[in-house]
């Protein structure tokens, strides 16, 4: 009897590998097809995903507000509907106002210091071919990279952007009203995302009821509590990674404006807007941010770039051993290849919203898969200490012990 349940049980196995296969097959037989439907859901879903999205931003300060602030000050039992619309308010004046930031401060600086890193480049290699001479290797790299700078078309360059912009009056009128639908609809599809996270950010009590009420009912409880923790811990994942992330780029800034005025080096707005800014993108941001700075200080005196790398790199340090962990709480544990990797993925996926986002996605990925591991080593009986220590032998123990076995 045992033996026929076991061979049930391989069968439907095969037979669920069987109709994975089948319809990965048809998935990319219909590759074109399902490419054009999902776009077509993802057009009509838009409005609902970023009003998701929002509301999850909304969430963070709005929780802070209802649990930290007027929670303390007036009855949450009593007074849930006021407490609620309050932090809502709030959270959303707070929202706008970043987002004012953006477009009026941070947008404006970082195409400032693009335009002026373009321009001061030739300077740049100039007082570097200069400053060179005895370092013949990195002279003639400097060299070369000046000539080849040199001689881009600039004018050929523009010259096709005029003629693709202007055209005949009806490829022009057609670009046009693609340009038109485009930020209509993209304006459209914001204008409900925000109507939508107003509604979510309300109910999102009932939402999560419901919602748990419709997981638990469909599945059974060992899924539906696997499929709870999935979220639930993805959830904490992305709070936690924009919580620390704004909060630490936000000091960051504040603190390099700090140094640089102290230290009386040139741009310091400009570079400390583009430091806090970048520093949201894992690693890549702060080399990004560096290089530019160096550039821009370099010109007007190379030891005052020298000091805004030492001091950088201070900063850098301060950041990563106190300002982080003291917003994070505590280490979010993920190793630094998996960063690395993740950044890589997302940014060769995605662009910059991949190598931000990725990482924290990355972090579910890695806790799921030392649950994972931690699991079936307690099955096997087997603890930290046992694995450390067949780790630390060497091939020769390893075969030794092996020949004894087999022998």
């Amino acid at each position: 009897m045992k033996e026929k349940n076991k061979l049930d049980e391989k069968s439907k196995n095969n037979y669920k590998v069987g109709l994975y296969l089948i319809l990965t097959f048809f998935a990319l037989w219909y590759i074109e097809p399902l490419s054009n439907f999902l776009l077509s859901t993802y057009g009509v879903v838009r409005p609902m995903i970023i009003g998701f999205a929002i509301a999850f931003v909304i969430d963070l300060p709005m929780s802070f507000f209802q649990e930290k602030v007027f929670g303390k000050f007036i009855d949450p039992l009593k007074h849930r509907n006021l407490v609620l619309a309050l932090s809502l308010f709030i959270s959303w004046i707070i929202f706008f106002a970043i987002i004012t930031l953006i477009l009026v401060v941070v947008i404006p600086e970082l195409i400032n210091a693009i335009q002026s890193t373009i321009q001061n480049l030739p300077a740049f290699m100039d007082a570097v071919i200069k400053y060179t001479q005895k370092m013949p290797s990195i002279n003639q790299a400097a060299i070369d990279f000046k000539e080849n700078f040199a001689n881009l078309d600039l004018s050929t360059i523009s010259q096709k952007i005029t003629d693709y912009a202007s055209g005949d009056s009806t490829n022009l009128l057609s670009r046009a009203q693609n340009i038109i639908s485009s930020v209509s609809s993209g304006l459209a599809a914001i204008g409900l995302g925000f109507i939508f996270s107003i509604y979510v950010s309300i109910n999102k009590k009932s939402l999560k009821l419901n919602s748990n009420r419709l997981l638990y009912a469909n599945f059974n409880e060992e899924t539906a509590d696997q499929i709870n923790y999935v979220f639930k811990l993805s959830y904490d994942a992305f709070a936690k990674f924009l919580n620390s992330k704004i909060l630490s780029c936000i000091t960051l800034g504040i603190l390099n404006f700090i140094g640089m005025k102290i230290l009386r080096l040139p741009y310091a707005g400009m570079i400390s807007v583009l430091v806090g800014t970048l520093d949201i993108i894992p690693y890549f941001g702060a080399i990004i941010a560096a290089a530019i700075g160096v550039i821009l200080i370099f010109i007007h005196s190379p030891f005052k770039a020298l000091v805004f790398i030492i001091f950088l790199v201070i900063l850098q340090q301060l950041q990563e051993k106190i300002i982080y962990p003291l917003f994070i709480g505590k280490n979010s544990g993920l190793p630094a290849i998996w960063i690395f990797v993740s950044v890589i993925l997302g940014g060769r996926l995605f662009g910059i919203p991949g190598m931000i986002l990725f990482m924290p996605i990355a972090a579910v990925l890695y806790t799921l898969s030392q649950d994972n591991v931690n699991k079936k080593l307690k099955e096997k009986k087997m603890d930290r200490i046992t694995v450390a220590e067949k780790a630390k032998k060497s091939y020769d123990e390893m075969r030794e012990e092996k020949l004894r076995k087999e022998f």
